[in-house]
C-alpha cells in the first residue's frame, strides 16, 4: 500500500537522495544522480517500482528523526519484545569543504558509484529484522536480475549493475531477495548498496563506519557555516530555518553547483489526477530564490558556484545570445529535457502519467531575467561576489533583452500550457531586471544602456500600474485584461515595485485571501483556467508570500500568526512538500520542494528583521565589491 508523502524523511549527499518511510522502505533512489532513473520507485508503483524494505518482523511502533544538524535518517522501532533502530545515511564523499563535497570527475552516469548505507542496530531487548531487497533499474522498464554472492546479493540489468553487501542469508525469489536477522541487544547489523559496481569489500562495518563518521562532520560543518549574526541559536525559529536550509542543500548537485527543484517525479497535485509533473531540474526562477534563502544564512559559496555554473553552462552570451536562455536545465547542464510518460508504471495511488522530463523547458517566461540579474545584485548586497568584466557583460545583454521583449506575452511563472498572455508577475519581473541592472551600472561604474533602461523601466511601471491594476477587484491581477486574481501579486513589496504599505498592495492582500483561500492562510496559486485537466492542492509557498506581504504592510502580528501555523504543517521531520489538500492536511505534489522550503526561511528573516532582510547587508558593507576590469 501507498504511505502519505508526509511519512518520509530524505537521504542525500549532493549527488543524489532517496526517500526513506517511517516503516523503514527506501521507495524512491535515482542513481547515481538525482536526475538519473531510479533503482527503487516503490512510490511511482508499489508492486513494480522497487523497494528497498528494513523492518522488525513483529508488529511495530516507529518514530523518525535526523541526527541533530545532518542529513542522517534514524527511523527507530519498538516491538513487544525490544527496540531497534535503523541509520541511513548516503555518504558524503571527498572532504567537508562545499568545493571538494564530490567527486572532481565528470558527471558520468555509468562511472559514478553510488552508495546507501544502513546500519541496524537492537537497542534493547531482541528483534528479529527482516531485510527485502528489491531494486527495478531504469523506472522498471525491464527485468533486474538478482544473485547470490559471498557477502551479499548482486543484481543486474544490461549494463546497469548494482551489489548489497550484507552477511546475512538471502533466499531469492519473483519478489526480490529477502533475509531475516535475529539480533540482541548491543547487535548491529550493516547493509550497504552500491550501484554501478559488484564489487564486495572486506570489513564493511569499518567500511560503513568512517563513511558515517565523515558524513556526519559534514554535515555538522555545513551548519556551522551559517552566519550566526543572522541566524543565532536563540533565533526563534532557528530549527525550522535550519532543516530547511539542510533539505535544500541535498538539492544542490555538486559539482558543477545547480539546484534541482524537487526530489522527485510525478507525486500528484491531485491524487488520481494528471498534474503529475519531474521537477529534478534545474529552474532559473527557483534556483534564484533558493540563493536568496542561503544567504540570508550565510551561504555564499552555493550562490557564488550556482552564478558560476549558470553563465558557464548554460549562456554564451557572444555565442548564442540572451534569447537562448532557457527557463530550466537538466542539472548537468541538459538543455533538451524532452517529457516522456512511463506508461508501464501507475503512478502514486494510481495518479497517471508518470512523467520524466519536462517540456515546460520550451517555454517562454520574461521572470526569469529579473531573477538572475537581482541574485547577482543581492550577492552584491552581500559583500560577496565580484562582478568581472564577462559577467558583467552578459547581464548587459540580458537587460537589453528584457528592453526588447517585455511588451510581448508569455507563458508566466506557474507554466500554464494555454495561449501566452500578458502576464502582470511577469512584467514587474522585466522591470526587476532593469532596476538591478541600474543599480549593477551605478555602483560599479560600469558602462551600459543607461537612458533607454531608465526610460523603459518608467515605462513598465506605469503600464503595470495602469493595466495590471482592477478597479473592480481593487487589486493588482494575474494579466491585462483580466479580472483574475493571482498570488504572485503578493511578491510586489518584496521585489520592490512597490511600498507594502501603498494602498494599492493593502488592498491587493486582502482580495487575494478573499478569493483564494481554500482556508485561512492556505492558498491557491489563481483560479483562472490554464490549459491543463483537473484541479490542484493549495500552493505552500504562497502562504509564506502571504506572511512576507503582511510584514512589509505592517501587520506582523497577523503574519506572524500565519507564519506558526504554517509550521505545523510540516511532517516529522520537518520537510514539507510542494502542496497540500486543505482538508485533509495530506501533502500533495514533489517532495521535499524546494520552493516551500526558501519560502519558510526567507518569511522567517522577514519576520525577524521585521521587514526586508538585506538592509542589514546594505548597512554592514563587510566586504568592499570590486569590479574587474579585464
Amino acid at each position: 500500500m501507498y504511505k502519505p508523502i508526509r511519512d518520509y524523511g530524505i537521504i542525500g549527499n549532493l549527488r543524489s537522495a532517496a526517500l526513506v518511510g517511517k516503516d523503514g522502505s527506501i521507495d524512491w533512489a535515482p542513481a547515481p544522480f538525482l536526475d538519473s532513473s531510479s533503482v527503487f520507485a516503490a512510490i511511482l508503483d508499489d508492486t513494480k517500482g522497487g523497494q528497498w524494505s528494513v523492518k522488525p518482523t513483529d508488529k511495530f511502533e516507529s518514530k523518525q528523526e535526523y541526527i541533530k544538524n545532518t542529513n542522517i535518517l534514524l527511523t527507530s522501532f519498538t516491538t513487544k519484545k525490544g527496540t531497534c533502530a535503523v541509520m541511513d545515511c548516503l555518504p558524503v564523499k571527498n572532504g567537508t569543504s562545499a568545493k571538494d563535497t564530490a567527486h572532481e570527475a565528470t558527471l558520468d552516469e555509468d562511472k559514478e558509484v553510488y552508495e546507501i548505507h544502513r546500519k541496524v542496530v537492537c537497542t534493547k531487548g531482541e528483534c528479529e529484522i527482516e531485510v527485502l531487497f528489491f531494486p527495478k533499474f531504469d523506472y522498471a522498464r525491464g527485468e533486474t536480475k538478482l544473485e547470490l554472492v559471498d557477502g551479499g546479493v548482486r543484481a543486474m540489468q544490461g549494463t546497469k549493475k548494482g551489489v548489497l553487501i550484507s552477511g546475512a542469508r538471502y533466499d531469492i525469489s519473483k519478489q526480490g531477495a529477502k533475509a531475516y536477522i535475529p539480533l540482541k541487544e548491543g547487535e548491529t547489523h550493516y547493509l550497504t548498496f552500491r550501484y554501478n559496481t559488484i564489487e564486495i569489500p572486506s570489513r564493511e562495518d569499518e567500511h560503513y563506519e568512517k563513511d558515517m563518521r565523515s558524513t556526519k562532520e559534514f554535515w555538522e560543518n555545513w551548519v556551522h557555516r551559517c552566519d550566526l549574526e543572522t541566524c543565532p541559536v536563540e533565533y526563534p525559529w532557528h530549527e525550522s530555518v535550519v532543516r530547511s536550509s539542510l533539505v535544500l542543500k541535498i538539492l544542490f548537485l555538486e559539482p558543477p553547483g545547480s539546484i534541482a527543484a524537487a526530489a522527485t517525479t510525478s507525486l500528484p497535485e491531485t491524487i488520481g489526477g494528471v498534474r503529475n509533473w519531474d521537477y529534478r531540474f534545474s529552474w532559473i526562477r527557483d534556483s534564484a530564490f533558493t540563493v536568496q534563502a542561503l544567504f540570508w544564512m550565510g551561504y555564499l559559496t552555493e550562490a557564488h558556484e550556482y552564478v558560476k555554473w549558470l553563465m558557464s553552462e548554460c549562456l554564451n552570451i557572444e555565442k548564442d545570445g540572451p534569447e537562448t536562455l532557457q527557463i530550466m536545465y537538466g542539472l548537468r547542464g541538459q538543455k533538451n529535457i524532452a517529457e516522456e510518460s512511463l506508461d508501464h508504471l501507475e503512478g502514486y495511488k494510481k495518479s497517471k502519467p508518470v512523467r520524466i522530463g519536462n517540456n515546460a523547458y520550451k517555454q517562454k517566461q520574461w521572470d526569469i531575467y529579473g531573477g538572475l540579474i537581482n541574485t547577482v545584485w543581492q550577492l552584491h548586497l552581500r559583500g560577496s561576489h565580484s562582478v568581472d568584466s564577462e559577467l558583467w557583460e552578459a547581464l548587459r545583454a540580458l537587460a537589453n533583452y528584457v528592453v526588447k521583449i517585455w511588451r510581448e506575452p508569455d507563458d508566466g511563472i506557474w507554466e500554464v500550457r494555454g495561449e501566452p498572455r500578458h502576464f502582470v508577475h511577469s512584467k514587474v519581473m522585466c522591470w526587476v531586471a532593469l532596476d538591478r541592472a541600474l543599480k549593477l551600472a551605478q555602483v560599479h561604474g560600469v558602462n551600459g544602456e543607461i537612458d533607454v533602461w531608465k526610460q523603459e523601466k518608467d515605462a513598465m511601471y506605469n503600464e503595470i500600474m495602469k493595466k495590471g491594476w482592477s478597479e473592480k477587484k481593487q487589486s493588482f491581477v494575474q494579466s491585462f485584461g483580466s479580472d483574475d486574481i493571482d498570488a504572485a501579486a503578493l511578491l510586489m513589496p518584496v521585489l520592490g515595485f512597490i511600498e507594502g504599505k501603498h494602498p494599492r498592495m493593502v488592498s491587493t492582500i486582502k482580495r487575494v485571501e478573499e478569493e483564494l483561500s481554500a482556508e485561512e492562510g492556505l492558498l491557491l496559486r489563481y483560479k483562472s483556467a490554464d490549459g491543463l485537466e483537473g484541479q490542484e492542492g493549495v500552493f505552500l509557498l504562497t502562504s509564506f508570500w502571504l506572511v512576507d506581504a503582511l510584514v512589509l504592510a505592517g501587520q506582523k502580528n497577523r503574519a506572524e500568526q500565519l507564519f506558526e501555523k504554517l509550521l505545523l504543517l510540516a511532517n516529522h521531520v520537518g520537510l514539507f512538500s510542494e502542496e497540500m489538500d486543505p482538508k485533509t492536511k495530506e501533502m500533495l505534489g514533489n517532495f521535499p520542494q524546494a520552493y516551500t522550503h526558501i519560502g519558510l526561511i526567507n518569511s522567517a528573516f522577514y519576520l525577524h528583521a521585521n521587514g526586508n532582510p538585506m538592509t542589514q547587508f546594505q548597512n554592514s558593507n563587510k566586504t568592499q565589491v570590486v569590479y574587474n576590469k579585464k
